[in-house]
């Protein structure tokens, strides 16, 4: 979901916790396509934004009461064919002066290397990420492919009217790629805005385990929550999102945690708004 508010981070979160009693089937998965067209539409908007990202991870003991906890915040400027991530705060403090020259040598190091890049490099660099995309693409059309879709009713969330979807894992489907795996082994409810059908909020929830290389194991019952909101001019951005889990490594080492992901500041990507006022090729 990386965290990113971009719809990659959609893409892991619509794959998709608590369903309610099923009333229709079929107008359930017109509105999630229309859902799919509308994030791939917003993806490029929000791409002429920078914006301000917060990542607090809370260790969790046997029990579920928070031990540790400990935050990051970044300044992310997102770019046709990438982003750069700054790092700005650690535990809600400001970096010290030897941090933040840390962190302004390795911006410098990121600008020189992309204007040093031959057309060869970037070329290889955009297709990269055009084969990310593409994967994202037949990713979602497996999604359409492995749930049930239910329209289960409608409701406004913070004055936003929404449809109210519930996806089921689909009995006796079968995945097409690795990453399809994890499918059969979760479920949701989500809510489409009934205006724009930008996604605004998900619920996911695993109900088996699953395993990655045979040593990882990610237990039953994790949870995502995730939440977008638009911006006055109409683009929707990631607000929030919660991934609370168990894992399991090597059969040795078991970890509990939460994180939680929340964004602000938002503005234009101008000169003015970067660190140093480079402007990116891309």
């Amino acid at each position: 979901m990386t965290h990113r508010p971009r719809s990659a981070l959609a893409l892991v979160l619509l794959s998709l916790a608590v369903l309610a009693p099923a009333e229709s089937q079929e107008d359930a998965l017109p509105i999630i396509l229309k859902a799919f067209e509308a994030a791939k539409v917003n993806e490029i908007r929000v791409r002429s934004y920078v914006f301000h990202e917060r990542v607090e991870e809370r260790l969790l003991n046997r029990k579920g009461e928070e031990k540790r906890r400990q935050s990051k915040t970044w300044d992310v400027t997102l770019f046709e064919t990438g982003d750069y991530r700054r790092l700005i705060a650690a535990n809600d403090r400001p970096l010290d002066r030897t941090a933040e020259a840390r962190e302004q040598r390795k911006l410098d190091r990121h600008i020189r290397k992309l204007q040093k890049e031959t057309p060869r490099q970037r070329a290889r660099r955009v297709a990269k990420v055009e084969k990310e995309r593409q994967e994202g693409e037949e990713f979602l059309e497996e999604i359409t492919k492995a749930f049930d879709f239910r329209r289960i009713g409608e409701e406004e969330v913070d004055g936003e009217p929404t449809f109210v979807i519930s996806a089921e894992p689909k009995p006796g489907y079968r995945p097409a790629n690795r990453m399809a795996r994890v499918l059969p082994r979760l479920r949701a409810k989500l809510w489409v805005s009934s205006e724009s059908y930008n996604w605004v909020q998900a619920e996911m929830e695993t109900f088996d385990d699953i395993t990655w290389a045979v040593v990882f194991k990610l237990r039953a019952g994790t949870e995502i929550r995730f939440k977008q909101r638009p911006l006055d001019d109409g683009v929707w951005v990631t607000e929030s999102w919660r991934v609370r889990y168990r894992t399991r490594v090597a059969l040795v080492y078991n970890r509990s945690a939460e994180l939680v992901g929340s964004y602000s500041d938002f503005r234009r990507f101008t000169t003015d708004t970067t660190v140093t006022g480079w402007t990116p090729a891309d």
